[in-house]
């Protein structure tokens, strides 16, 4: 398994920051329609295991874009900072949001089957479908009703 590690990062204006301990090194890509409408393209995350601190909290709106899932983005520059399971604390936060992204590896594609064919990555991944995903991401516990 391996060693968390403190993160940083923020938004494009740097309004938000936020500062948290990621579970690995490990960047996902999600290809589910909704990750793709709201980025234009796959979103590159990473996963965190504590509930993260922000500066400048009063700039984080959050849309709550499914049953269980919720977004969270800088409402004065659009720039998109995680994904979080409503209700809960926990959060993934976009790769590309980091202060410092060395050592990071890509690792993994989630919602492979919604993935369109006009794009692929040239590395290996381990590749989910949306139904293994919400399966290895989210217990009956997460949802809500």
């Amino acid at each position: 398994m391996a060693e968390p590690f403190n993160v940083s990062g923020q938004c494009l204006c740097g309004a938000v920051t936020y500062k948290a301990t990621a579970t690995s090194h490990d960047v996902n890509a999600c290809h589910c329609g909704m990750c793709r409408r709201w980025t234009g393209g796959p979103l590159l995350y990473i996963h965190v295991d504590d509930n993260p601190v922000f500066t400048g909290a009063d700039a984080i709106g959050v849309f709550r874009s499914s049953e269980w899932g919720e977004r969270g983005f800088c409402t004065k520059c659009g720039s998109i900072l995680f994904w979080k399971t409503a209700g809960k604390d926990r959060y993934t936060f976009t790769a590309g949001s980091l202060d410092d992204q060395a050592g990071l590896t890509f690792t993994r594609e989630i919602f492979i089957d919604d993935k369109p064919p006009y794009y692929d990555f040239a590395n290996e991944t381990e590749r989910l479908t949306g139904a293994e995903s919400t399966a290895t991401y989210l217990d009956s516990s997460d949802k809500t009703e």
